[in-house]
């Protein structure tokens, strides 16, 4: 990654929740929206289960409308438990401070990602 890209994800950084794989594994996800935010191709290779794919470049055009959220309040979407992930921890990050950003309230970046989920054990499974 080059300097100033890295200078600015570690400001994202700073500014964001992360969580840790190890945490996320020990977090009740039920009332929450997981969300993958890698490109399709990267889909097909294996999301969390539950995990909602919707690529970083149309998240927050297509969350709204996704079928998980479309019939709660502004109020209920905002609050809900967001958790992102992308491959290692870059897009997530961005991600979550444009959720931010929206009004979004509980949104926790998965730190290290898929690569880190899997190198941890964790299941993929095919979209």
């Amino acid at each position: 990654m080059q300097p100033c890209l890295q200078n600015y994800i570690g400001n994202i950084k700073q500014n964001i929740k992360e969580i840790s794989v190890d945490d996320f594994k020990n977090t009740d996800c039920s009332n929450a929206l997981v969300i993958d935010v890698r490109e399709s191709t990267e889909h097909a290779e294996g999301i969390i289960e539950g995990a909602l794919p919707i690529p970083r470049g149309v998240l927050e055009f297509k969350l709204f409308n996704h079928p998980e959220v479309k019939d709660l309040s502004e109020d209920e979407i905002l609050n809900k438990p967001v958790y992102i992930y992308c491959a290692s921890g870059g897009r997530s990050a961005c991600c979550a401070h444009a959720l931010e950003q929206i009004g979004f309230k509980n949104v926790f970046s998965i730190a290290g990602g898929v690569k880190q989920w899997a190198e941890s054990g964790g299941k993929l499974i095919k979209p």
